[in-house]
């Protein structure tokens, strides 16, 4: 598959969903590697483009076509940086310095850095972040978190922010959103009040994206983006890396081939067997690390009888082989997910210790046991009917190209098959008919992500709470809002344990959402021109191209040896 939860995420929306992600990050070198040992002695950095298409100018951070790479992180950034692998460690300050909460968690405030400058050379104050956040208020498109939104008798989450004096913006909320840290601190990327006052972000393509990081827009080409260093980045006497470049790939087989041949720093995609086609090739240099950030799940339109019925949603539960998925879709790099939608062993603290850690298996004849029960009886060409006369044959929707989804649907119409569930497999553009469908809940059955987030609450909030972004399977139920709702409120990490054990037992015995595999942060790369990459012993930021602001540390921390 080629992909960016973000949903991602993503985003911002977090479309992390891990392999979704990847059309948007794999990572080419059109020009032969790093250039640190040419005579130029310019440290270029091979990073993630895209997969078949050809690149349009998307500049700012809030674009509705999604903003190309690089911009997020690498020219636009966050007031904080939240390690999503480490939920114990403090935000680590980007733009702002410091912040505190009141004692009823309606009140943030944030003290932003001194001395920032804009790439234009203009400065960065507090009036550009309290404008940023008011802006996705005047643009509901680009309020992709949602912090502004109301919905049927509940209020919008903020309620105002300003900016009380040049270095200090008070976020003001309608009812205790601790959780909201996260998104506020660590997700909205800060934009110059200068540049877009007037503007739709969504829409807006300034040719010279003025922002705060250590890289600047350098070169423009449909087939390549190249940024430099921003000579005004508060840190850039430390940045030991002088350029970057986003090259694209026509498909897969070149993706592979640039792979084998050490053309790439750092890439983020699917390939099967990179231990044989890459690793071996340079064990000294050549590395990847797949690891667990969030699921990939079966979404099934609960608008439909037959889904509203849990005894079918834990027979097709039943009926999938998600050790296959795991081997011949994702050659291994993808464990089997937990039936409590948590993601493992990363949130293995939030286990409920009574569900006795339950895991998935295969029983195709207690599936079909209980369908038959269920009066869905088999029709003379095997396929069942509903008691309502519904035959029970489908569309499963999937991005087109994206090569292990791909093949986990066709596994999933295998299985289904068993228990007399015809499924047929879609594949739809993922800019297109694909979004526009799940979002709008357009669909028989789905494969999809989840959002990636500092723990698995914020996975399972999005995916199950009837407001959530990533809700679109239509789950809509009291006890899971109440506890969904409790855990959002709340800053005590025993009572947010105990909501979201109370949500295990529901996914566990509800199965709203089917859960399939962990869904990994695909990260591959070379020592060969840089070195200090994240890896799983030091796990100081996402290692995914796509993960942004994670992909500013990681650059941030890179050291050429040459």
């Amino acid at each position: 598959m080629t992909s960016n939860i973000t949903d991602s995420h993503k985003r911002f929306k977090f479309t992390a969903l891990a392999s979704m992600l990847i059309i948007f990050t794999t990572v080419f070198a059109a020009c032969g590697g790093n250039s640190g040992g040419s005579a130029s002695n310019t440290h270029t950095l091979n990073i993630g483009g895209s997969v078949g298409a050809n690149y349009t100018q998307n500049y700012s951070p809030y674009s509705i076509n999604g903003a190309n790479p690089g911009i997020l992180g690498m020219v636009y950034e966050t007031l904080f940086f939240v390690n999503s692998y480490d939920v114990a460690a403090a935000p680590k300050p980007v733009l702002g310095s410091t912040f505190s909460w009141s004692s009823d968690y309606k009140t943030l405030t944030v003290t932003t850095q001194q001395g920032v400058k804009w790439s234009d050379g203009q400065p960065f104050t507090a009036n550009d972040v309290a404008f940023t956040f008011n802006m996705l208020k005047q643009y509901p498109k680009a309020d992709t978190n949602g912090l502004w939104a109301a919905s049927a008798g509940v209020a919008a989450p903020l309620s105002s922010v300003t900016a009380s004096d040049p270095n200090t913006v008070v976020f003001s909320f309608n009812t205790a959103q601790p959780l909201l840290q996260w998104q506020i601190l660590g997700k909205t990327f800060i934009v110059a009040q200068h540049v877009f006052q007037g503007q739709d972000p969504t829409t807006y393509n300034t040719a010279a994206p003025v922002g705060t990081g250590p890289f600047m827009l350098d070169k423009f080409d449909p087939t390549v983006i190249t940024y430099k260093r921003n000579p005004d980045f508060r840190a850039a006497s430390s940045l030991q890396v002088d350029e970057l470049r986003y090259p694209t790939v026509k498909d897969n087989n070149t993706l592979q081939l640039e792979l084998q041949n050490g053309e790439i720093d750092w890439g983020s995609f699917f390939a099967p067997n990179l231990n044989t086609t890459f690793v071996q090739l340079d064990p000294a240099h050549n590395h990847y690390w797949m690891a667990p950030a969030a699921i990939s799940a079966l979404y099934l339109n609960l608008t439909y009888p037959e889904f509203q019925d849990v005894r079918v949603r834990k027979a097709i539960a039943e009926a999938l082989d998600r050790t296959q998925m795991s081997q011949s879709a994702e050659s291994g790099y993808e464990a089997p997910a937990s039936p409590t939608g948590l993601v493992l062993p990363n949130n293995s603290a939030w286990l409920d210790p009574s569900l006795n850690n339950p895991s998935f298996s295969v029983n195709y004849s207690d599936a079909n046991s209980i369908l038959d029960a269920a009066g869905y009886k088999k029709g003379s060409d095997g396929i069942r009917v509903t008691p309502a006369g519904k035959k029970m044959s489908y569309k499963i929707i999937v991005p087109a190209g994206w090569t292990d989804w791909d093949q986990i649907c066709s596994i999933i119409s295998q299985d289904l098959q068993n228990i007399g569930i015809q499924v047929t497999v879609n594949q739809e553009t993922w800019g297109g008919n694909y979004n526009a469908d799940r979002g709008s809940h357009n669909f028989d059955m789905l494969m999809g992500g989840s959002l990636v987030g500092p723990n698995s609450g914020y996975m399972l909030y999005a995916m199950l709470d009837s407001k959530g972004a990533f809700n679109w399977e239509g789950w809509n139920n009291a006890a899971t809002d109440a506890a969904l709702n409790d855990f959002n409120s709340t800053a005590d990490p025993n009572q947010q344990k105990a909501d979201i054990i109370k949500v295990e037992d529901i996914m566990v015995n509800n199965m709203p959402v089917i859960p399939l595999l962990n869904a990994a942060d695909w990260f591959e790369y070379s020592t060969k021109n840089f070195t200090g990459f994240p890896d799983q012993n030091n796990a100081y930021a996402s290692g995914a191209t796509y993960n942004s602001p994670d992909n500013e540390q990681v650059v941030l921390n890179l050291k050429p040896t040459n």
